[in-house]
């Protein structure tokens, strides 16, 4: 009787829609946006993940609320401080290219505090030493 549910399991497997494989993704954006909107001078923020078969990719459009670049790049940093403490978000996840103000005329990046280039979530972490938790 095992032998003939073992084939029947494997067909099932096979047959999963492809968006079964990757909730993964909803997860990564819930968390992200969850995060970063609910930190300070944060007007909004999307987020776009892909996470299939071990590989994936996130992007994230963050705007800030900001008069001057100085303010945008506080914002910027508590928006890294509160992706390293969240036990949600994950080491290998990437954190965005960039910050700006609503009318795009103040960009920040991580560049700013040090970084080179987007930081992963476990840079974050390292670079400010904290446990997520």
């Amino acid at each position: 009787m095992r032998t003939r549910l073992l084939p029947a399991v494997l067909a099932a497997a096979l047959l999963l829609p492809v968006s079964a494989c990757s909730s993964g993704a909803a997860g990564c954006e819930e968390a992200f946006t969850s995060v970063t909107t609910s930190t300070a001078g944060v007007r909004s923020a999307e987020f776009d993940c892909s996470d299939q078969f071990g590989g994936g990719w996130q992007r994230g459009d963050v705007v800030v609320e900001a008069a001057t670049e100085a303010e945008a790049v506080t914002v910027m940093e508590a928006v890294l401080r509160a992706y390293a403490a969240s036990p949600d978000i994950e080491d290998r996840w990437a954190t965005p290219q960039e910050y700006r103000n609503e009318d795009g005329s103040i960009v920040v990046g991580p560049g700013e505090l040090g970084f080179n280039g987007p930081p992963n979530v476990r840079q974050v972490r390292e670079h400010f030493g904290v446990t997520p938790g």
